[in-house]
């Protein structure tokens, strides 16, 4: 009866720490520039836009020629991809026309029916060894396909492994705002579940 009770007691628990974490405070943390208010930062500001643009630019031409750099890539790795995925289509479909696949399957037991002579091999009623006779699968189950390559999705692992990279512009501009004079300010506020 104490592993009972006890089994009680820390369901209760688990679910009222579920409750607290479901409900606590969910928080989004924003930065605010405050330009300087020297007028004549306004100079260094236009040279932070120009760094900013000049950083920006050149992320873009460095990502186009990583693009142009993984497409023998991509090409050679859907060309295994096609290969790989014809020879399992070619196993898929021999299993698929074996008459060892499993007793059950209509056309390829025994017997007209889709349960042999009486609904199992040998004719008894619903029973049977379906496992453990040298045969893969009972009669019910049927493998899915093998899923055919997309050679847009090897593009886009590729583009993310490779060519996703962050180009620490915003670092640049932030550095440049802050050396202008300017204030860079982290503000956290409540999004969900606020307390009252």
């Amino acid at each position: 009866m104490i592993p009972f009770r006890r089994a009680i007691v820390l369901g209760i628990l688990i679910s009222g720490l579920s409750g607290c974490v479901m409900f606590a405070p969910r928080h989004q943390v924003t930065h605010r520039y405050e330009p300087p208010t020297d007028p004549a930062a306004s100079v260094c500001l236009d040279k932070c836009t120009q760094k900013l643009e000049s950083c920006q630019q050149g992320c873009s031409s460095t990502y186009q020629s990583c693009l142009k750099r993984i497409e023998p890539l991509v090409e050679q790795r859907y060309n295994k991809a096609v290969q790989r995925y014809e020879d399992e289509l070619h196993t898929y479909r021999r299993q698929m026309n074996s008459r060892h696949l499993g007793w059950g399957r209509a056309g390829l037991g025994w017997g007209r029916s889709a349960w042999g002579w009486g609904g199992s091999p040998w004719g008894w009623g619903w029973g049977g060894p379906y496992y453990g006779m040298g045969y893969s699968y009972p009669f019910f189950y049927r493998p899915p396909p093998p899923v055919p390559p997309d050679r847009n999705r090897e593009f886009d692992r590729l583009r993310y492994e490779q060519c996703e990279v962050e180009c620490g512009c915003q670092s640049v501009q932030d550095a440049c705002f802050l050396s202008c004079g300017g204030r860079k300010i982290v503000e956290e506020r409540c999004i969900a579940n606020c307390p009252k």
